[in-house]
């Protein structure tokens, strides 16, 4: 056999040549996982594992590569992999894949992002519960696609009693609930007065306006009220006008000059 048979025969994606690897990748199918992720794993060129990971549908190896891979480039095309499983943006993607892919993220922002921007509630859930950070609480609380998200990002936020962060999901929500939501947690009158100024969902600005008047008219029933009071005090404690007495026992001055002249 010659050189040149040998070198014709010689399987592509062990070709010593990464070009001829690179274009064996681009050519096997998105189903053949096992082939996809042995390149990915073995290849000893950094381009031809991150072609191989951009196709690798498997959040384990996937979770491995982003994990292990000695190159920050492939790590993160990993990484992004898993991200995009867990949203679903391949076809075909099973619940279980994306929560496996959920569960294998190690970027917070990535994490928070499932949470924001998944529509299956599942999904958006299980990344919620894997988020403490409460500025990415409030994140998720202002803008996730999923209703229950966005309400238990702004009860967890509640229990804590971040404060700074309800006030920025009431002035900032995308959305009605958990602007509204937040409104309801704020006593304060200069964050509600914040709210009507600045406050960029319609129906917090509402609502904050509803609480404010409400407090005005309370107080101004109480200063009627204590007014009041302060009035019958002052009259229960003023002492009666005490009229003259009248002497029955002497005559006027005109009977006793008529009898003195009889």
């Amino acid at each position: 056999m010659t050189l040149l048979d040998r070198f014709r025969t010689q399987s592509r994606d062990k070709h010593s040549d990464p070009a001829v690897r690179l274009a064996f990748v681009d050519e096997l199918p998105i189903d053949d996982r096992t082939t996809i992720a042995a390149i990915a794993r073995e290849d000893e060129d950094a381009r031809v594992r991150r072609a191989a990971v951009a196709k690798l549908m498997a959040p384990g190896p996937l979770a491995a590569i982003a994990r292990e891979d000695h190159d920050e480039g492939v790590r993160q095309q990993a990484a992004a992999m898993l991200r995009d499983i867990a949203l679903e943006v391949f076809e075909d993607i099973s619940e279980a894949e994306s929560l496996e892919a959920v569960d294998a993220i190690t970027d917070p922002r990535a994490i928070a992002q499932v949470a924001k921007t998944a529509t299956r509630e599942i999904v958006a859930e299980r990344a919620l519960s894997r988020i403490d950070d409460p500025h990415m609480l409030g994140s998720v609380a202002r803008h996730a696609v999923v209703e229950s998200v966005r309400t238990r990002a702004l009860e967890s936020l509640r229990g804590r009693g971040d404060g700074p962060e309800l006030l920025a999901i009431a002035m900032n929500s995308d959305f009605k609930d958990s602007a509204v939501a937040a409104v309801d947690t704020i006593a304060d009158r200069q964050q509600l007065d914040q709210i009507i100024a600045r406050g960029k969902n319609k129906s917090a600005v509402k609502r904050a306006r509803a609480f404010v008047r409400e407090a005005e008219e309370h107080a101004a029933r109480e200063a009627a009220e204590a007014a009041a009071e302060a009035t019958a005090a002052m009259i229960a404690a003023t002492p009666a006008m005490i009229e003259p007495e009248v002497d029955t026992a002497s005559p006027p001055h005109g009977s006793q000059t008529a009898f003195a002249g009889r």
